[in-house]
């Protein structure tokens, strides 16, 4: 049992107070609900002291001190307000506005912004002294954010944010006195930097410096704040489930944040990436609020939901042959359970996938293979990865799918000395891997069933009989002539042996399977990966060692709803999607759906990319307008989400209208309710 920490006796503003030893001043008075402003500090953050807008008076000397600093120690009396501070605070805010532009009526950031709340509470109505008149550059080069150095109060919040939330180190001053500005990276644009766009230096801004190009124009001026809606919910565009606050006013969403707060904040440290901080609030295209139906002359025209229901009826219950359901692996596991049923049982589909399908055979494929051999195994939890001593990247040539892991890798790397190593067509961890084998795409099953076969070589093994096959295969496999074959140089094949000795020697390693492993159409490669894993052991929730990146958000919940049926095979005559918000353009799908005699396609956002091949749309709330379960990246969590956004109108739910098409078949479910329907997808899930 942990000693609890020495307590000592201070004294605040007359309050007599007993807290723990080697705690702030600031701390402690925030812990007994006594308030002293703050501009530089955030208490997810290290302590700076810079702004000393905190400065309170200790033990009646004349000489102020920052709270947000200073220990307390026993015995110590303190005042956080008399005259002499607020007459210190007020100038210190003074020469903060004089600096830069702070004019108030042109920023985004307007009533929402601590600096002029600051300005408020101290009742600084006018400057006493010399107005600057420098320029800064503004840059507005990210897609995302902007950053106008005019509004900046160098707090350092955001230099502090990037290295120990994001684990990035992008951020950093450049100049002295008063050419002083945050700069990314070499002083480059924000484009051209190593900036990942997550927006933690965003969130953690107290003025309008860095700002939200999506919202600019929702500022609080002129609105009641308590007006907006905030939800605490996650975001389920990737898997990993990060925790998340909504912020909505006039059912518009007007920002998504992470958890950012002190102390144990887990793997992600309240960090988000572009997916689930920025692409919300796109607006992925036209919204659709009535159904649709392409004439003969292809032009589209709203139609009855009965004229537009009876159409999908008549065609898809045809039963000579080349019937198929197209679904979205971003969608609700609710929905992509109905959905399975009224494409299998309702119209006999011979053909049913997700859009992502290969993957998810891949999946599948590697689980049946390695489950010849060894039972009962699961996936890494990616909360596993900053315990590792070693982090294996094969085949993960970017981390698009999931952002997150790419500074969850960096922050592992640079704070606890971890040695990664990367095999693939490019080396995302770089500059900090260790060793980087170059793979071209496609090659990868050879440098990986080598990395096996020399790792068997020289590992000492307990072998149980599970083994002995898998070590009869790996002794015919000849490792250089699998290295010539993938074409791997003599400086590339140093950097193999030598993460094959880094992965032997290591204790601990977790391996991240990655699109260039995922993607292929065989399963072997992830299968090795998997028995590569199982010589280090398993993890203590009988977890092979291995994250698998998957491409959508609920990929897992398609994988565990048996969603991937096969590959398609013959001509394909008739389909029904059900999409989120994708954007199709340039898909090797389309290639596809070209010549089909019938295509119906229920979507929140009219699909440009079918304009010419569908035939009936019929419209569904978007993600954040209806309630839904999904499942974690490792497929052992199942959360649900709330609607923060109220639905269109006349726009029915997905599962109404999923239900809806059902009864038109001569299938009749066991569900009719949401709660039923509910219990059906958890139940069916939990089983597999």
């Amino acid at each position: 049992m942990e000693n609890s920490p020495k307590q000592v006796n201070v004294t605040i503003d007359g309050l007599r107070l007993s807290v723990p030893e080697g705690m702030t001043i600031l701390e402690a008075a925030r812990q007994n609900s006594i308030r002293i402003p703050t501009l530089c500090h955030h208490p997810a953050l290290s302590a700076w002291g810079g702004c000393r807008l905190c400065v309170v008076e200790v033990d009646g000397s004349p000489k102020l001190v920052a709270s947000c600093v200073m220990p307390v120690r026993d015995g110590m009396s303190v005042v956080t307000s008399n005259s002499n501070i607020i007459a210190a605070r007020r100038t210190i805010l003074e020469f903060l506005f004089a600096e830069r532009n702070h004019n108030c009526m042109f920023c985004s950031q307007s009533g929402d912004c601590e600096l002029q709340a600051l300005a408020y509470e101290l009742q600084m109505d006018h400057l006493t002294v010399p107005q600057s008149y420098e320029q800064y550059p503004v840059d507005i080069t990210s897609e995302y954010m902007g950053i106008d150095h005019n509004r900046c109060v160098l707090c350092g919040r955001c230099v502090r944010a990037c290295h120990e939330i994001a684990g990035a180190y992008v951020l950093n001053y450049q100049g002295r006195g008063i050419k002083n500005r945050i700069s990314f990276d070499l002083n480059m644009s924000r484009d051209e930097s190593s900036c990942m766009s997550c927006g933690a230096c965003m969130q953690v801004c107290p003025t309008g410096a860095i700002f939200n190009r999506y919202r600019s124009h929702r500022s609080v001026k002129g609105h009641q704040q308590d007006s907006r809606i905030v939800t605490d919910a996650f975001c389920p565009r990737c898997g990993l489930m990060c925790e998340t606050h909504t912020i909505v006013e006039d059912n518009q969403l007007l920002r998504i944040e992470g958890h950012i707060r002190p102390g144990n904040m887990g793997s992600e440290r309240g960090q988000l990436c572009v997916k689930g901080r920025f692409e919300p609030l796109k607006t992925p295209g036209q919204r659709l609020l009535n159904p649709m139906i392409r004439g003969s002359d292809g032009i589209w025209k709203e139609t009855t939901w009965k004229t537009a229901m009876d159409m999908v009826e008549s065609r898809m219950s045809v039963r000579n042959g080349g019937t198929f359901g197209l679904v979205s692996s971003r969608c609700a596991n609710e929905h992509l359970m109905i959905f399975r049923d009224l494409m299998l049982k309702g119209w006999s589909a011979d053909y049913l996938d997700t859009i992502d399908g290969r993957t998810l055979r891949t999946l599948a494929g590697a689980w049946k293979e390695l489950g010849k051999t060894f039972l009962g195994l699961k996936e890494a939890p990616w909360q596993r990865i900053p315990d590792a001593d070693l982090i294996m990247a094969a085949g993960a040539n970017s981390f698009e799918t999931q952002p997150l892991i790419e500074g969850v890798i960096r922050r592992a790397i640079l704070e606890k000395g971890i040695s990664a190593i990367v095999i693939g067509s490019t080396d995302p961890v770089s500059p900090w891997s260790a060793d980087y084998v170059p793979v071209a795409e496609g090659n990868e099953p050879l440098v990986m069933e080598a990395f096996l076969a020399q790792t068997l070589k020289i590992h000492t093994l307990q072998r149980s009989p599970g083994w002995e096959p898998v070590i009869s295969e790996m002794k015919e496999i000849d490792v250089q002539s699998r290295l010539n074959q993938a074409g791997l140089d003599n400086s590339a094949k140093e950097a193999f042996m030598s993460a094959v000795d880094a992965f032997v020697k290591s204790r601990n390693p977790m391996i991240i399977a990655g699109k260039g492993i995922t993607d292929l159409p065989q399963a072997g490669s992830l299968r090795n990966l998997m028995l590569l894993s199982l010589i280090k052991g398993i993890l203590p929730e009988n977890a092979v060692r291995v994250v698998i990146l998957k491409s959508n958000g609920n990929s897992s919940g398609a994988l565990k709803l048996g969603i991937s049926t096969g590959a398609p095979e013959g001509k394909y005559r008739r389909g029904l999607m059900l999409l989120d918000e994708e954007n199709l353009e340039g898909s090797q799908l389309l290639e596809r759906l070209g010549s089909l005699e019938f295509l119906a396609v229920i979507t929140p956002y009219f699909p440009e990319a079918l304009k010419d091949i569908a035939h009936v749309l019929i419209p569904r709330p978007s993600l954040l307008e209806e309630e839904g379960t999904y499942t974690s990246l490792d497929g052992q969590e199942i959360r649900t989400l709330n609607p923060v956004l109220k639905r269109p109108k006349d726009v029915s739910e997905s599962w109404q209208t999923l239900l809806a098409l059902m009864q038109r078949t001569e299938f009749h479910p066991g569900y009719a309710r949401w709660k039923d329907i509910r219990a059906r997808v958890i139940s069916e899930m939990q089983s597999v």
